[in-house]
C-alpha cells in the first residue's frame, strides 16, 4: 500500500500491514503502476505452481541475471526480466503454460542455476 510499506527495514511477511486478497487484473495493474505493493505465494493447494523466479542480487548480480538469461534461452526456455524496486537486483520469471508439480519446478530451477555457473565462473585454481 502507497504510505504503507516500510520495506525493506520490515519483510512483508512480518508486516501488520499485509491483506491477503484475490490476486484480480486490477491488482496487477495498481502494482504495475506503483500504486500498490502486490506480492503472490506460488505454492498452490495441490503443490503445483504456475511460475519460478529467480532472485539474483548480489554486486555481480547484472551479470548473473545475463548469464542466466542466456541459459535459459540455449534451453528454449522464455524467461522475463523484472529490476527489484530497489535497483540493486533483479527477479527472472519463467511461467508455465499449465500448473506444474513445484518440485519440478524447482528441479528446473536448480538444473538453470547449474547450467549458468558452469558457464560463467571459471574454476579457481590454487598452486
Amino acid at each position: 500500500m502507497t504510505g504503507i510499506c516500510k520495506k525493506p527495514a520490515v519483510k512483508c511477511g512480518e508486516c501488520e500491514n499485509r491483506l491477503f486478497a484475490l490476486l484480480t487484473d486490477e491488482v496487477i495493474r495498481r502494482h504495475l503502476d506503483g500504486r500498490i505493493t502486490a506480492g503472490v505465494y506460488p505454492l498452490l493447494q495441490d503443490e503445483t505452481c504456475h511460475f519460478l523466479a529467480a532472485d539474483f542480487d548480489k554486486k555481480s548480480w547484472q551479470d548473473d541475471v545475463k548469464a542466466f538469461m542466456v541459459t535459459c534461452k540455449s534451453n528454449n526456455i522464455p524467461a522475463y526480466l523484472e529490476r527489484s524496486r530497489s535497483g540493486n537486483g533483479g527477479h527472472i520469471w519463467i511461467f508455465f503454460t499449465e500448473p506444474v508439480a513445484a518440485a519440478l519446478a524447482r528441479q528446473i530451477g536448480i538444473y538453470l542455476l547449474t547450467e549458468t555457473m558452469e558457464q560463467r565462473h571459471q574454476p579457481h585454481i590454487v598452486h
